[in-house]
């Protein structure tokens, strides 16, 4: 599968920029999480379960309201889930309750609800089908892993660290682990169970999840992005310390080493914007060569893969494109394509280098406060990298 490129060079530029701003992207050292009780008091492979589940139920509504509302309930969840005799699901339904009555829809409706503070309440968009797949992770993890995420992928990556194509691997068996419920979409740990205990059956699933892997697992991307870079990275390895003592050098090395490309880009409205998608890749691509069903991270794939060998995109991968979950509501969604990186003026109107000042370019286009590196490193954005690719300032004239 091939596209149509027709500005090689731009397609560079744009991969180039996006590379430059994910790398700050990652400086933010904020937890994002709001954990019901003092953070410290959790393990660490607490806060990495919790994050996984925190993920599982992140669709189609505010992320703030995962992180925040969802996380005071799911982080109660998890802290008690490790240190309690009850079984997974009696304890899941302890947090899971009916809360009324849809009349419209003519079903009910739920919530999943703190045990100990009464307003912690969260109710996820899919909430019977999160319910399950939390169930299943839940189950899965209690039975075969000490109802530990980190064991889990640990013995993961032991048992296949050989593979070149070991995070996928990875990605595969977490994918196994929530999304592979049984019939009537429910829970069915022993089947996932069976699965990853069979490597005729596990490989089955891996080469069918390698040929949809851009396909609808935004969720299981960005957690496998936030276990290789920046905050969640560092929580990942110290899990891995937490368990493994000695070992956990080798298994932290290995982990690190594994290839970015490999992540996906994990696909969401920000990144498959129209007004981004049509207007920045309007001189790049022929757009007629696009498959109408394909979507962003299928078509930043096919792009890579096409230029993966030329020596000036070794800084990209995929993943970086998500940069765009900042970039388009601040900048596509309020046509500001006159202070664009990518628009006819460039960014020389609000570049201004100082050393020992922020970036106002980075602070404008995607929220990041980063330091002006001019004086130090070359800079892309104040060398007007990406000026005038995009053909969005030309469609605004026509509005």
């Amino acid at each position: 599968m091939k596209l149509e490129i027709r500005n090689e060079d731009s397609l560079v530029k744009i991969f180039k920029i996006i590379s430059w701003i994910d790398n700050w992207r990652w400086k933010k050292e904020a937890n994002f999480i709001s954990f019901y009780r003092d953070e410290n008091d959790f393990k660490n492979c607490e806060k990495i379960l919790t994050h996984w589940i925190c993920y599982i139920t992140d669709r189609q509504i505010p992320y703030e309201n995962v992180w925040n509302k969802g996380g005071k309930v799911f982080s109660e969840l998890v802290y008690d889930y490790s240190r309690d005799n009850t079984s997974p699901k009696e304890l899941l339904d302890k947090y899971y309750r009916k809360k009324g009555y849809d009349k419209k829809k003519s079903k009910p409706q739920f919530e999943f609800k703190s045990l100990t503070v009464s307003q912690n309440t969260f109710a996820s968009r899919y909430i019977p089908e999160d319910y399950e797949n939390i169930k299943q992770t839940l189950e899965v993890l209690s039975q075969e892993y000490e109802k530990n995420i980190v064991k889990f992928i640990s013995k993961i990556i032991n048992s296949f660290r050989d593979e070149e194509d070991l995070l996928m691997r990875v990605a595969c068996a977490l994918h196994l682990l929530t999304y592979q419920l049984g019939k009537n979409k429910k829970a069915n740990p022993e089947e996932t169970i069976k699965i990853l205990n069979d490597p005729y059956e596990f490989n089955k699933k891996l080469k069918k999840f390698i040929n949809t892997s851009t396909e609808n697992k935004k969720r299981l991307w960005c957690c496998v992005r936030d276990y290789k870079k920046g905050l969640y990275n560092e929580i990942f390895e110290d899990a891995i310390k937490d368990e493994y003592d000695k070992d956990s050098d080798e298994l932290i090395n290995i982990w690190n080493k594994l290839p970015m490309h490999q992540i996906e880009l994990p696909g969401d409205v920000w990144n498959n914007n129209p007004f981004l998608r049509n207007n920045l890749f309007a001189n790049v691509l022929n757009i007629e060569s696009i498959q109408k069903q394909w979507k962003m991270p299928k078509i930043i794939r096919v792009l890579y893969n096409q230029l993966k060998d030329y020596e000036k995109v070794d800084d990209f991968y995929p993943e970086q494109f998500d940069i765009t979950f900042d970039f388009v509501p601040r900048m596509c969604n309020k046509k500001l394509c006159e202070v664009c990186f990518f628009g006819k003026n460039g960014v020389k109107s609000i570049c201004i280098p100082t050393a020992d000042k922020y970036c106002p370019v980075a602070l404008i286009t995607c929220g990041y406060s980063i330091e002006c590196k001019d004086q130090v490193q070359k800079c892309y954005i104040k060398d007007d990298t990406g000026k005038g690719i995009c053909k969005g300032i030309e469609k605004l004239k026509n509005l």
